[in-house]
């Protein structure tokens, strides 16, 4: 007599995801059946950064686990390539034709089904002025700088936004979903040197924040303009920083996350961090030395904010990192990774992840696991 996991009782499915620790488990749970599902949905589930990192075994990406430091036995199909943003649960990618493809990872892990909106493809991007076209699409994986979506695809698609950063020198521009082709923000008025570096979206303003001096512009969507609030935050006087994130944390709260980094033989070495808090009144960034409960992490993702004591194993009050694009070296070793303690403002590394980055040929990525049946 085969069992009938499907239709056991609401109650007695309830005490057994009230068992399950780790936010896998919830995972897995979600995923047996539809019945299963909804009452999964019902609960809280403290959603975990996983870090997606290529297996050697060919158009497979596995999951890892860095706050529990564990190599999940869950898998993911797809062609070894960068991922150039993961938002909202989905992962962004971009072809030689310029094509950028939104992908529902949850759809993709090995022995599911996949689902029919679980790939949206865009547009190609053709943006203007003089570019080589042909040059870039030998290296489009890295084409699309940085990506990220407003909302989900599938049970938001009317408010989903995709925006880009795009080289070659790193400009913006943004599509609806069902829209035919992009728009491009005009960038008159404004320093062709002056690259924008990062996207993010707090409430309804959307922010984008450059590469020099961390100037922080608010723009929208519907007159295409870029709004600049002239906002500086300080810098290091001993040394320049390689990068700048910016992270929503708490819906409301905006930090500038800026990383500090030295080069030996074409190696990037992570030293340490600063972090920022907007002043929304006084349209300054303010120097923030403590997290709290909250861990932060970044990368060519839309960088995430957690309340570390809702995930088992989740170190408070730090900076989860990868070595991520940064326009300097195209293909470096992706051994640059760790958790920054803002307190002690030292760099812990595992030494399992540090010998399973050694092996990556493709760069990682975090994202956030979502389901949906």
């Amino acid at each position: 007599m085969e069992s009938d996991w499907e239709n056991l009782p609401e109650e007695l499915l309830d005490l057994v995801f009230k068992r399950l620790v780790l936010h896998l488990d919830s995972l897995r749970f979600a995923v047996v059946c539809k019945s299963w599902y909804w009452v999964s949905k019902n609960k809280q589930i403290n959603s975990v950064p996983m870090l997606l990192i290529p297996d050697r075994r060919k158009d497979t990406w596995n999951l890892c686990d860095v706050t529990n430091d564990k190599v999940l036995k869950m898998q993911l199909r797809w062609m070894k390539k960068r991922f150039c943003g993961s938002s909202k649960g989905w992962l962004i990618v971009c072809d030689e034709n310029f094509v950028v493809t939104l992908i529902n990872p949850s759809s993709k892990v090995k022995g599911r089904k996949e689902k029919e909106n679980s790939i949206v493809r865009l547009p190609p991007l053709d943006p203007p002025g003089q570019y080589r076209r042909s040059v870039h699409a030998k290296y489009c994986e890295y084409f699309v700088y940085k990506a990220t979506i407003s909302a989900d695809p599938i049970s938001n698609a009317n408010d989903c936004i995709v925006v880009v950063i795009y080289e070659p020198r790193c400009e913006l521009a943004f599509i609806r979903l069902g829209d035919d082709k992009w728009t491009y923000f005009d960038r008159t008025g404004y320093e062709i040197w002056c690259l924008y570096e990062d996207i993010a979206q707090i409430g309804d303003k959307s922010y984008v924040v450059t590469s020099r001096e961390s100037q922080l512009l608010t723009f929208e969507y519907t007159t295409q303009r870029i709004l600049n609030i002239n906002l500086v935050a300080p810098c290091s006087e001993t040394k320049e920083y390689m990068k700048a994130y910016l992270v929503g944390s708490n819906e409301e709260e905006l930090l500038l996350v800026h990383r500090y980094t030295t080069y030996t033989n074409h190696c990037r070495v992570t030293n340490g961090f600063r972090i920022f808090k907007l002043n929304y009144d006084t349209r300054e960034w303010i120097e923030k030395n403590d997290l709290g409960d909250f861990a932060l992490f970044v990368g060519d993702n839309s960088s995430i904010s957690v309340v570390a004591s809702k995930i088992q194993g989740c170190e408070s009050n730090c900076i989860y990192f990868y070595a991520d694009c940064d326009r300097v070296v195209l293909y470096p070793p992706f051994t640059d990774f760790g958790v920054y303690n803002v307190k002690s403002q030292r760099i812990l590394k595992s030494a399992h992840a540090k010998t399973l980055m050694k092996k990556l040929k493709q760069p990682p990525i975090w994202f956030l696991p979502s389901v949906y049946l």
